[in-house]
């Protein structure tokens, strides 16, 4: 009896272990606080929201080992804008980034972007319908396979794209213009397939990005 009592005990433990991996922020303070660690620019909460200034990256220390992370984006305006999830290893740059972007001045989404580091390199496309904002975005890993899914007013869609290698975990969040950020959330990912999703494939034409960074 004491011999079962105390392997219960033990994966009671690893299941606690593991559910203590997923990361949540709904940023309902004044200040960003010490759990997240900023790479570039500037982040800080206003409004119960995450903000930030142009090309600005963090991420949020408890969700080292979570490779799924969603997040809702709102457009606070008409001007050049983007919020991104990111997922990896944030702090030395090795992570995947993915965006939707604010472009053509029509207070919607109307592009998105699997990107690497902090807005550096990868595919920019078209989305296949505008969004409307808030969207929710989640981005998940299936090996070197992402998946991006966004809900809004507008319906639902799915991208996928290869990045031909693996991030690890990790998770946070990147800005640029007035967008505004919440509901922040990672977990450990699983591997699911979706048939309707739009594939992404890489390429060196299409549109130009005007925040690419450098």
């Amino acid at each position: 009896m004491k011999k079962m009592l105390a392997l219960g005990f033990v994966a009671g433990a690893a299941l606690c272990s593991t559910s203590a991996m997923a990361a949540k922020d709904n940023f309902d303070r004044s200040d960003l606080g010490k759990k997240w660690v900023v790479t570039s620019g500037r982040l800080f909460i206003n409004n119960d929201q995450l903000q930030g200034d142009a090309l600005s990256l963090g991420y949020d220390k408890k969700s080292a080992s979570d490779t799924t992370v969603s997040a809702t984006l709102y457009l606070n305006g008409t001007d050049l804008e983007y919020g991104a999830v990111a997922s990896g290893d944030i702090a030395s740059g090795n992570n995947a980034f993915v965006k939707l972007q604010e472009a053509n001045g029509d207070g919607m989404f109307e592009y998105g972007a699997f990107y690497t580091g902090n807005n550096i390199s990868g595919t920019y496309f078209p989305l296949n319908e505008a969004v409307a904002s808030p969207a929710q975005v989640t981005l998940s890993f299936c090996g070197t396979v992402a998946t991006l899914k966004i809900k809004s007013s507008s319906g639902k869609q799915t991208y996928t794209y290869d990045y031909g290698t693996t991030f690890g975990g990790g998770g946070g969040l990147g800005t640029y213009g007035q967008i505004s950020i919440d509901n922040y959330k990672s977990k450990p990912g699983g591997c699911t397939a979706d048939r309707t999703a739009t594939v992404i494939k890489h390429t060196s034409k299409g549109p130009k990005d005007p925040t690419l960074a450098k």
